[in-house]
């Protein structure tokens, strides 16, 4: 073979899977990762107020409001510098304000579902509080959090 042949030959492009992989998946793995951490810090501080006695705190949507609230600074620091690190961006306060208008989006959806299961439903017991906040809200809550991290608070194309 000689040298023009050498030269002359087409690199290979990766797979769509190896593109998928690197690209969203992995966004979607990490991302992931760090919203367990955030569960357990939520799940936990929710039934650690909700069984903490008769006080404001302990009140099911006020209890879920103070959880996700701690969770979203936990899930902030670990979204910033390890899922979109990459694309983490210089001008912190306004990511970390569009990070937090994205959480209390999807913190909205969790506080409506545990809303209507409780007080319209009445299924108010701790188990079903749990079910429908820290399962089904929560649940589609990442869905829209996910979406708004990816393409607005860290979007590639800022």
């Amino acid at each position: 073979m000689t040298t023009s042949e050498q030269i002359s030959a087409p690199a290979a492009s990766p797979s769509l899977f190896t593109r998928l992989r690197l690209g969203l998946v992995g966004y979607f793995v990490k991302f992931g990762l760090v919203g367990l951490v955030g569960l357990v810090v939520d799940v936990s501080l929710f039934n650690l107020l909700s069984l903490s006695g008769a006080g404001w705190w302990s009140e099911p949507l006020v209890a879920k409001f103070i959880s996700t609230s701690v969770a979203i600074v936990v899930n902030w620091l670990g979204n910033r510098y390890w899922t979109f690190r990459r694309d983490k961006r210089s001008d912190v306060a306004k990511e970390f304000v569009e990070f937090v208008v994205a959480s209390v989006a999807g913190m909205l959806v969790t506080l409506a579902t545990l809303w209507f299961t409780h007080y319209v439903l009445g299924f108010d017991s701790l188990l079903a509080d749990n079910i429908s906040a820290n399962i089904i809200g929560l649940g589609l809550g990442t869905l829209v959090r996910f979406a708004l991290y990816r393409w607005w608070v860290w979007s590639v194309k800022r």
